[in-house]
């Protein structure tokens, strides 16, 4: 009787996602500027027709690192808003503490879309297009926020929903740009910047919550 036959767990990931894995840690480490292509291939182990056959344009690749990136993301985003229930403040904190433990991930970089349009800040893609990285990095960054925006006009009301909602906006970017300062090689965590942003959140929480 023939057996059925069984994954092969060890097989290599595919040429596609050993790019992306060779782009993603380089772009990441250093920035999408400081990285060619032909270091992408020789990290990733692939000749020149496997990287341009999957990514004809650096943008291309880039982009697709950046989806990568902010759909994973956006998953665990999402897994933990649920497991912090309903309540809209509870909500929020669990926001800040989810960016709180990104940034804690060792050698962790800051936000890899905030990283891109910081070294491409005039980049439009196209005169503004709706295509590319930029506007990728753009678009993940306003969904990221609406999360947030929500639950804060909801604990806070229309006029007050507003204003906390870019307070935390200011926490979280403040956090993101404590993690990408970290020099190459310093990969000590800044455990107190996290500590102190979500004790800075829960301090807003707990004055709208006083005030509804």
């Amino acid at each position: 009787m023939v057996g059925t036959a069984k994954p092969d767990v060890t097989a290599k990931p595919d040429v596609r996602e050993r790019i992306l894995d060779a782009a993603g840690r380089l772009f990441y480490a250093r920035g999408v500027r400081a990285v060619g292509m032909q270091e992408i291939i020789d990290e990733a182990g692939t000749g020149k027709s496997g990287l341009y056959g999957h990514f004809a344009t650096k943008d291309d690749l880039v982009e697709a690192y950046l989806e990568r990136w902010s759909t994973a993301l956006a998953a665990s985003a999402d897994r933990a808003l649920r497991e912090a229930g309903g309540d809209p403040g509870d909500r929020i904190v669990a926001a800040v503490t989810h960016v709180g433990q990104r940034v804690l991930r060792e050698g962790g970089r800051g936000c890899p879309l905030r990283n891109y349009l910081v070294e491409f800040p005039g980049s439009g893609d196209g005169a503004g297009a709706g295509s590319g990285p930029s506007a990728l990095a753009r678009r993940r960054l306003r969904e990221s926020r609406a999360e947030v925006d929500r639950a804060a006009r909801e604990l806070a009301g229309p006029v007050g929903g507003p204003v906390l909602a870019e307070q935390v906006r200011l926490v979280v970017d403040g956090l993101f740009a404590r993690a990408a300062r970290r020099s190459p090689g310093d990969d000590a965590p800044p455990v107190d910047a996290v500590l102190a942003a979500v004790e800075m959140v829960r301090t807003m929480v707990a004055h709208h919550r006083d005030r509804s």
